[in-house]
């Protein structure tokens, strides 16, 4: 538990010198934010692949299609050039999936599923879960951005959601979640450590978009913002993951994007 809060702390720490301009790994904090929580992710997943056996097999070739995945997005948002500053996401993602499926095979009683059940209707269940809450959940947060829409189909507003989609809900959330599995052995048996559990999952990967509304309104609003993307989209898509499985926050967070992409398009700088 120590352990756990710790990391956290250092990582808190991190976000408020970051926000406060006082250490910047890219050219504004929220990219230096982005980047730090990324470099958590990799240290993370080396450690618990270090400490833990390999997944099976078949969840290595499942980590790589999803590390594959990653390139697409990737190549969108660069025009299609490819250069050695795409490599770390699909690498981190890669490392996270077989973190998350090594520690999954260890602890399976209360590991998040990737795909609950095996059945037509298992899978039709997941699907049209994560449809059904990222098309309500697109909707809202159409309604809780402030910026000017513009309607415009585009292939690209359906290959770049594949970054949230894939790469958040894995490495800042379900690979969290199996770091603090393999924290408790395991065992999420006290308040505590649930609490902790779903804290980790949530928080962390909540802050690093909130730092320009820190830096440009204040304390407050920056608080509240944690709160509102904590309520309104940091939990439902933790609780997808925790209720029914990792797939169907993935399409949920997935669809989310591609509603707001095609409403209001992608800063391509």
């Amino acid at each position: 538990m120590k352990r756990i809060w710790g990391i956290f702390t250092l990582y808190l720490i991190v976000f408020v010198l970051t926000v406060g301009g006082n250490l910047r790994f890219a050219d504004d904090a929220t990219s230096s934010m982005w980047f730090v929580i990324m470099v958590f992710a990799f240290v993370l997943s080396i450690v618990l692949l270090v400490k833990n056996r390999f997944p099976d097999k078949k969840r290595i070739i499942i980590s790589a299609v999803f590390g594959l995945l990653m390139f697409a997005p990737s190549l969108v948002m660069t025009g299609g050039t490819f250069s050695l500053q795409i490599l770390p996401i699909p690498l981190v993602t890669f490392l996270s999936s077989m973190a998350f499926f090594s520690i999954s095979a260890k602890y399976p009683e209360s590991a998040i599923a990737l795909l609950k059940g095996k059945t037509a209707r298992d899978v039709a269940v997941t699907v049209g879960l994560g449809l059904g809450v990222g098309i309500i959940w697109g909707i809202i947060n159409i309604f809780l951005n402030n910026e000017q829409p513009s309607l415009q189909m585009a292939p690209a507003h359906f290959i770049v959601p594949l970054n949230p989609g894939i790469y958040e809900e894995m490495v800042f959330k379900a690979l969290i979640f199996a770091s603090c599995l393999h924290c408790f052995k395991g065992e999420l048996a006290t308040k505590w450590q649930r609490f902790t559990a779903w804290f980790m999952m949530i928080i962390p990967h909540v802050l690093p978009h909130t730092p320009d509304m820190f830096i440009q309104n204040g304390l407050i609003s920056g608080l509240f913002a944690v709160v509102i993307l904590t309520l309104v989209f940091g939990l439902p898509f933790a609780v997808l993951q925790r209720k029914r499985d990792l797939a169907s926050a993935m399409i949920a967070h997935g669809v989310v994007m591609i509603i707001f992409f095609n409403v209001f398009g992608i800063n391509m700088s």
